[in-house]
């Protein structure tokens, strides 16, 4: 495993042996006899590991080190130490040093010792790779729609982000519950601490309590060690409780305790432990009847309910579906490095007329699986899965000639498309909003805000 690696250290032979003996090992190497110097050429060229004196003339290693992460916190440093007293070990490690070698040591002993700091910081580099790509995914860029639904909701997001209020998100199954609690942490004074996703109608309810709260060693069959439940795992940052309505009664008493106190204790244990989290909830149920019906107890609900967000399922947000495809598209095709189909005028009607019970989630596993079966021809109803074939359209109201056309808008196309819809249904109902409402499978309120946006008949 080679590196680069730079030497700083006054006594000329122990940088020669050093040197010499690095580059057999596969190392890049270069040596300076000063700070000074040493920081210029850390600066000039990249080093992923600098092993200095503590003892220099001109700067002090210790100082050295503090220049260097100023510069790059990336750079790890390794202490070399005449003295190797426990003080500057310490005080050396306090201002980021990742580790000491005490002289006289054997070349060795810090070839182990640079081993194990490049696969640190390999290690590092790929958990914050990751970290990256996690934050990306919750950027408020990606909570994709310009209905005036979605709009609020991201108001409220980017309003309470910063705060460490309680939140509870409402919405049906697919339509991006857990995007919005991640957008609420990735957001806040939190992001730099952990996100613990949990769903507990995942779990078995015999284990929840133990998976929320951990146990001790010896607390029941099984449990043979003691084990951190995900509310310590998540301490400092934030905890998502996805179906929060599965939590079983006798169980959300001690919910209840955690979110007032900020205190529980482990599965069979004594011990009362502190935790600072933030609590975001997500529930696909009416939590409020679900009180009513005795199922969920009142004084938890208000401690969840501190925020309530509520998503609206897809069909009632069909001005999103033009740029939710736009996004899954450009999503599965980058993939491939294929160039963006078209997509057929019959395929557009389809979507515009499916009422997605599976919202979000549903409509991006559609067009996966159009991609995975796409051809020269572009997305057309043979790749759509079999359940949407099924789907009818008016043909007579939806056809568009498109022979002569070299491209097409597709937010201008599915629009024409809802226009049509809404016309037709006009004209069936003779204008009875209750009964197009009905025919269109969309609330009343939605409909009247889709006659004014659109000015159908004006």
């Amino acid at each position: 495993m080679g590196g680069r690696v730079l030497i700083v250290d006054d006594e000329k032979l122990m940088r020669i042996s050093l040197e010499s003996q690095l580059r057999k090992e596969g190392f890049y190497v270069k040596s300076m006899d000063n700070a000074i110097d040493g920081l210029k050429m850390v600066k000039s060229e990249d080093y992923d590991i600098v092993v200095t004196d503590l003892r220099l003339s001109g700067m002090s290693g210790l100082d050295f080190l503090k220049e260097i992460k100023k510069y790059n916190q990336d750079i790890i440093v390794i202490i070399m130490t005449a003295y190797g007293t426990l003080e500057s070990a310490v005080l050396a490690t306090k201002e980021g040093a990742y580790d000491y070698i005490a002289k006289p040591f054997s070349t060795d002993e810090l070839i182990i010792k640079l081993q194990r700091a490049l696969q640190h910081k390999n290690t590092t580099a790929e958990v914050n790779r990751l970290r990256r790509e996690i934050q990306d995914e919750f950027e408020f860029s990606n909570i994709i729609g310009k209905s005036e639904a979605i709009k609020r909701v991201l108001e409220i997001v980017k309003s309470v982000s910063e705060r460490d209020a309680t939140v509870l998100v409402q919405g049906e199954s697919g339509s991006g519950k857990e995007k919005i609690a991640g957008a609420i942490h990735y957001h806040s004074n939190r992001r730099h601490g952990p996100f613990i996703r949990v769903s507990c109608a995942a779990l078995n309810r015999e284990i929840l309590e133990s998976e929320l709260f951990g146990h001790e060693k010896g607390a029941f069959t099984g449990a043979v060690k003691t084990r951190r439940g995900r509310f310590e795992l998540a301490n400092g940052g934030s905890i998502f409780l996805d179906d929060v309505d599965d939590i079983p009664l006798e169980m959300q008493v001690k919910l209840l305790r955690v979110l007032q106190e900020r205190m529980f204790e482990r599965v069979g244990g004594e011990e009362t432990l502190g935790v600072d989290v933030r609590v975001i909830c997500a529930t696909k149920k009416d939590l409020l009847e679900q009180v009513k019906a005795g199922y969920f107890r009142e004084d938890l609900f208000y401690r969840l309910n501190v925020v309530p967000i509520y998503i609206p399922p897809l069909r009632e947000r069909k001005d999103d579906i033009p740029l939710l495809i736009n996004h899954f598209l450009k999503k599965f095709v980058s993939q491939y490095d294929d160039a963006l189909p078209e997509i057929s005028p019959d395929v557009l009607g389809i979507l515009m007329a499916y009422n997605w019970p599976g919202n979000v989630r549903e409509l991006e596993n559609v067009i996966e699986h159009a991609v995975a079966f796409s051809k020269s021809s572009g997305i057309t109803i043979e790749t759509l899965p079999e359940y949407l074939k099924k789907v009818e359209i008016r043909r007579d109201l939806l056809s568009m000639d498109l022979s002569d056309k070299q491209a097409i808008s597709l937010q201008d196309a599915l629009t024409e498309v809802e226009k049509k819809l809404i016309q037709w249904a006009y004209q069936k109902t003779n204008g009875n909003q209750v009964k197009m409402a009905e025919m269109l499978g969309i609330p009343r309120t939605t409909l009247r805000n889709r006659l004014i946006k659109l000015q159908v008949f004006e």
